[in-house]
């Protein structure tokens, strides 16, 4: 996802290199495999593979430093970062998934439409859970819920996760569509997602996201959601793009686990490549 999709250019920008400092600046140049030109206004004390990070004042970008030229550095996305990112349901990754986004209805319908698909969410998943004996989490792990690993081994969950995945796919239609589709780039958290589509949305628009997440077993969740922003791409020839931002609505809590275990998973992951 281009760096365009994730700040507003048109606003300004600015750099905070790893000492701290902090330095105005403007993005020139938006290239390939999520790289950028970013151009600091004064001079920023940075190596190549140090961590920038870039933001608009509303959001952020981690940016490693790939290069430096006459026009500025080249930065290479890492991760993309939500106000308050602090707290766990506000950590966001940055990835590749097999997801889909179906408008339900717009804002004024709201207050009609939603209560209606949370319940069909709510049945299909108490439907599926009713083939499980039990709900276990990640033994041992510091981000599971520890309420569902008393007394449990490593074996027992992934046994559990192979088996809900199993129902999902014989049972789940929507699963299998998303299986036969290619993964998209997307930003990702506990309390929302960012994607890029071809058609436009109004704000407090209520879309319905089926998600699977790369984990072993794949997760595959169902959520509602509303619109609470969208900007159009500027470094894409075809213009009709948005990048589209979309906030959970009632959320349960089991998901919400689920989903914060794999944006740590993640991040660790991160964290590794960063060492090497």
């Amino acid at each position: 996802m281009n760096i365009d999709s994730l700040l507003d250019l048109g606003s300004g920008l600015s750099a905070h290199g790893p000492d701290g400092k902090r330095v105005q600046g403007r993005v020139t140049e938006v290239l390939e495999d999520d790289l950028f030109v970013f151009v600091p206004e004064e001079p920023l004390t940075v190596t190549i593979g140090s961590i920038v990070k870039v933001t608009d004042g509303q959001d952020s970008v981690m940016g490693k430093v790939v290069e430096r030229t006459e026009k500025g550095l080249k930065l290479a996305v890492e991760c993309y970062l939500s106000p308050g990112h602090e707290r766990r349901q506000d950590v966001r990754i940055y990835d590749k998934v097999y997801y889909s986004a179906r408008p339900l209805c717009p804002a004024t319908d709201k207050s009609r439409v939603l209560p209606e698909a949370m319940a069909r969410i709510q049945a299909n998943k108490l439907i599926l859970d009713s083939f499980l004996k039990g709900k276990y989490g990640h033994p041992g792990s510091d981000d599971a819920a520890p309420q569902r690993e008393a007394g449990l081994s490593q074996g027992l969950w992934e046994i559990n996760r192979k088996l809900d995945l199993l129902i999902h796919m014989v049972l789940a239609d929507e699963f299998k569509e998303l299986m036969m589709s290619a993964p998209r780039e997307v930003n990702i958290s506990a309390s929302g997602i960012r994607f890029i589509s071809d058609e436009s949305r109004e704000m407090g628009d209520l879309m319905e996201i089926r998600i699977i997440l790369p984990m072993a077993p794949l997760l595959f969740v169902r959520l509602v959601g509303e619109v609470i922003r969208q900007k159009a791409l500027t470094s894409t020839p075809v213009t009709s793009r948005y990048a589209v931002a979309v906030k959970f609505l009632k959320i349960d809590p089991d998901t919400r686990e689920d989903i914060i275990r794999y944006l740590f998973m993640r991040q660790r992951e991160v964290l590794r490549k960063r060492q090497v």
